[in-house]
């Protein structure tokens, strides 16, 4: 199997550098990366990248790159052909307490990013990100909840996720699979990012997605 014009989006605090090895069209959030351009919310970052697509795409979201991917689908299902998502949540914000998304928010703050990426990708990971406009993303994050839309969307997906996920936990991968009608849900032995590396990933979802 071969994946359609394949856009690849990072998940929060990172940048594209986690697809670096992949061939297709990676992302750059704002604030994140290269990308310097001011951030607005979530609809004005799925209408940009909408713009941006010369055609139908297979999409291959992280986290919250899954969310982006989900929110393009249903606004712009002209511009997707199938969904690849990856520790992906219908509802970040419901996937855990209030006390414990205080404290994450209060660790960010005081630590900076380093202790989440540790948490949430398997290898070392350093490139730019301006924590203001990644703390105010993370705000919108939390509260997009696509629960209610889910059931309407028309599109193949296949949900992969780690079965040690400490980010988004693997309840969440089941709740978007009962949500999504058709879609194909893989659990894999690893955590948020639940490969070694970007090409094992991109393996993993071929291989498994051949049906799809």
């Amino acid at each position: 199997m071969e994946l359609l014009s394949p856009v690849f989006i990072h998940g929060w605090a990172f940048s594209s550098r986690v697809f670096n090895r992949c061939r297709g069209i990676k992302v750059e959030l704002p604030g994140h990366g290269r990308n310097t351009e001011p951030y607005k919310n979530l609809e004005s970052v799925v209408e940009s990248l909408a713009l941006s697509l010369p055609g139908r795409h297979d999409i291959v979201g992280w986290s919250l790159g899954g969310t982006l991917a989900l929110m393009l689908a249903m606004k712009y299902p002209a511009k997707v052909n199938r969904l690849f998502l990856i520790g992906t949540s219908p509802y970040f914000g419901g996937a855990w307490s209030e006390r414990n998304l205080r404290a994450f928010k209060l660790r960010i703050k005081r630590e900076g990013v380093g202790a989440f990426r540790k948490m949430a990708y398997p290898k070392s990971f350093e490139d730019r990100l301006s924590e203001e406009t990644a703390l105010r993303m993370l705000e919108d994050f939390i509260k997009t909840d696509l629960r209610c839309r889910l059931p309407l969307l028309r599109k193949k997906t296949l949900i992969v996720h780690g079965e040690r996920d400490v980010i988004t936990p693997v309840k969440e991968a089941l709740k978007l699979y009962n949500l999504v009608k058709g879609s194909k849900l893989i659990i894999l032995p690893g955590g948020h990012f639940p490969a070694e590396d970007e090409t094992g990933l991109l393996s993993t979802l071929l291989k498994v997605g051949r049906d799809l």
